[in-house]
């Protein structure tokens, strides 16, 4: 064939692939190599069909072969690190994306993608590093300034990232995903922020890509929620489970099913599988909706977080509890198949919690083990005496610039620590024996702790030891959580009222828990100060 037909086939095949006829694309691309294996056209346009359609690793196969035989061709790592991003393979896209630019250094589009490879990673200081280079490239970008704005709101630079969104906007009025993010860091007005994004959505329609659209539905749930719209927020929640949203903004893990999503009808007899979500204390509070299901018509599996089986088992015995299984890369499915339907165990929500009156049936779940709280219950009695027994967790072992702010430092509840009628127990996971060391020395008392006992490994103790205390005092941790769970009256020292007050200045996931906000907004150590009052 000649190269003339060969081209005309070219074309063909282009053309399919853009009317979306991806099986005759593709059909066409293979006849093309057959005769010609080095007609990196056809591998081109054969990758980006196999990205079309969402065949991951075809379209990664193709891209890397196009990358080979032509590296300065940048449409190669564009589309393998595409796929990767898809895939959950963000350091390979990262890897792939700075090979890329040391060959061509001068073309946004890998900076773009570099950004959003260091964002699904959490490497927020990296993303926006990214960011200024693409800055520096095109200066009147508004996609630059968007991703800029983007990274300084993952480093809470809540401020300088609405002037980068509105840059962007006055660069591209139809930016609409700027106007997204620009709704989206506006703070204090969810009334307005709904308004905007709901606007946008109806608006850009036809020009607001898929990725966009859902991430927009799904930015959507929280004010809804903060308003007390629960089920507008909960529809809206759902969103979170698409692959169209970045690993670190939806709902994850990222799982597949085969088996149908559980809408709350009757089992009979049939089995559903209860999945965990999102992090160790979300999945904890969650929990707390376990109870629903007691009664159910069939056979419940829970899946939750290793460190919890034991508890959940105990707690839960009407259920087949284990811990989470499925594979951790595309296509993210479960090795297991003894179930019929399934729901993640967030969803539960848009079942029994669709309005506020439906957390009157939320109650203490946890039934720490007997043993072990006897034992601690030992302890403390040597410890405290006839002292008030409060424990005390300052911050998360996750800080991040946009957490951090909404922690404390031990030193922070120094009136609590030298109180006389109070016995201190650390309920502080992680590394904190340095801090604890200086804090007791600097103020001259004892905060209680045992070198036997690992909180962060070992959540049966943790609930032991909480289950003998009078009060915890913890900013929004899985420790809070667990103490809401156990039942032990809970002071959570927060800086605003988040989604999960649903309007009101309360917990409703927990009825023990009481959310402590302080006068002044934003100001934690506002916060512990009223706590400390409560005491």
């Amino acid at each position: 064939m000649s190269k003339p037909q060969l081209h005309h086939l070219l074309l063909k095949a282009e053309k399919a692939r853009k009317s979306a006829n991806f099986p005759e694309c593709k059909r066409l691309c293979e006849a093309i190599l057959r005769i010609n294996q080095q007609e990196m056209g056809a591998v081109e346009t054969l990758a980006l069909c196999a990205l079309e359609t969402k065949h991951f690793a075809e379209a990664f196969d193709a891209a890397r072969k196009l990358t080979d035989a032509e590296p300065n061709n940048v449409n190669g790592a564009m589309i393998a690190s595409v796929a990767l991003m898809n895939t959950s393979q963000d350091e390979l896209a990262v890897h792939v994306l700075e090979e890329q630019i040391s060959r061509t250094p001068s073309v946004p589009a890998l900076l773009f993608n570099l950004h959003s490879a260091y964002a699904a990673l959490g490497l927020n200081q990296k993303a926006l590093e990214v960011a200024m280079r693409a800055i520096q490239l095109v200066p009147t970008n508004a996609d630059a300034y968007n991703n800029l704005g983007a990274s300084l709101h993952a480093c809470a630079r809540q401020s300088d990232a609405v002037i980068a969104f509105q840059t962007a906007v006055d660069l591209n009025p139809k930016h609409y995903t700027a106007r997204l993010n620009l709704a989206n860091a506006i703070s204090g007005d969810d009334a307005k922020i709904i308004q905007e994004i709901e606007y946008v959505v109806r608006e850009a329609k036809g020009v607001l890509s898929e990725r966009a659209l859902v991430g927009a539905l799904h930015n959507t749930a929280f004010p809804y929620l903060r308003l007390g719209n629960l089920e507008k927020g909960w529809e809206r929640l759902e969103h979170g489970f698409s692959p169209l949203i970045d690993s670190n903004r939806g709902r994850r893990p990222q799982r597949n099913f085969t088996e149908p999503r559980w809408t709350g009808q009757p089992l009979m007899g049939k089995s559903l599988l209860v999945w965990r979500e999102q992090g160790l204390g979300d999945e904890i509070m969650f929990a707390s909706m376990l109870n629903e299901l007691r009664a159910l018509d069939g056979k419940v599996i829970l899946e939750c977080e290793p460190r919890l089986v034991s508890v959940f088992q105990r707690s839960f015995p009407e259920f087949e509890v284990r811990a989470e299984l499925y594979r951790s890369i595309f296509p993210f499915d479960s090795p297991h198949k003894d179930f019929d339907v399934q729901i993640p165990l967030g969803s539960l929500a848009s079942l029994y919690r669709r309005k506020i009156e439906d957390f009157d049936r939320s109650k203490p779940y946890w039934v720490p083990e007997p043993t072990l709280r006897a034992e601690y219950e030992q302890r403390l009695q040597a410890a405290c005496g006839q002292k008030k027994r409060v424990g005390l967790c300052w911050r998360s072992a996750v800080v991040s610039p946009t957490r951090s702010t909404s922690y404390t430092m031990l030193m922070d509840w120094a009136e609590l620590l030298q109180r006389d009628d109070v016995c201190v127990v650390n309920l502080q996971y992680g590394p904190c024996e340095k801090e604890l060391l200086e804090v007791e020395s600097a103020l001259g008392i004892q905060i209680i702790r045992w070198p036997d006992t690992d909180l962060q490994k070992d959540l049966e103790a943790v609930a032991a030891i909480i289950a003998n205390l009078d009060v915890v005092c913890s900013v929004g941790t899985a420790v809070a959580q667990i103490s809401g769970a156990v039942g032990t009256r809970t002071l959570l020292c927060a800086d605003s009222y988040n989604w999960t007050s649903f309007g009101t200045q309360g917990y409703p996931f927990q009825p023990s828990m009481q959310l402590v906000v302080g006068e002044e907004k934003s100001n934690m150590k506002s916060a512990v100060e009223k706590t400390i009052q409560y005491i």
